[in-house]
């Protein structure tokens, strides 16, 4: 069975954009929308991973704005939410257990930050055996400041790596989500 894993759709991210952080692709939010609603109406699993930092005070602790899930980015009844405090997703949570409980070995990816969280998860995932999608144009990146490296060169290099032997890419467009 195929689910939507999410990652890190946090209030870092307008955060970021609203003080005028480059990103890319710039329509990555409205197709990551897209994907969750095509995955809703198909009937298959949507599961949330969030990034959180355990020092109190941090940005990205429970307790700050950054933590909490982008507009729209809300779970809904039945979704599951993955609490991570690394990079992967599957390092620091249950989610593989929780994948194997529900015969989910299909997973198409969205979110952020490519280059960081969806990297080392989709590495991962293929590590364990997991068929990926990243649907390509639902995730977003930003740019390496301190090394002059613009968000859609990180984006290229990183999604050019992860198909090539991790994961396979498709757009929102041609997703083609069956019923279950």
């Amino acid at each position: 069975m195929q689910a939507l894993l999410i990652i890190d759709m946090q209030g870092f991210v307008p955060e970021r954009i609203a003080g005028g952080m480059a990103y890319f692709p710039t329509n990555s939010i409205d197709n990551m929308r897209t994907a969750i609603a095509a995955f809703r109406a198909a009937g298959k699993p949507v599961l949330h991973v969030r990034h959180e930092t355990l020092e109190p005070g941090s940005p990205m602790h429970r307790d700050s704005p950054q933590f909490q899930p982008v507009a729209g980015f809300e779970e809904r009844a039945g979704e599951a939410v993955f609490i991570k405090t690394t990079s992967s997703a599957f390092s620091s949570t249950d989610l593989y257990d929780g994948l194997k409980r529900a015969q989910i070995n299909d997973l198409a990816v969205i979110g952020a930050v490519a280059g960081y969280c969806v990297n080392s998860t989709v590495r991962m995932a293929a590590d364990l055996g997991l068929s990926i999608t990243v649907i390509r144009d639902a995730v977003l990146s930003f740019p390496l400041e301190n090394a002059g490296i613009s968000a859609e060169d990180v984006y290229n290099v990183t999604l050019g790596l992860l198909e090539n032997g991790f994961a396979r890419g498709v757009n929102t467009a041609a997703l083609n989500l069956a019923a279950e």
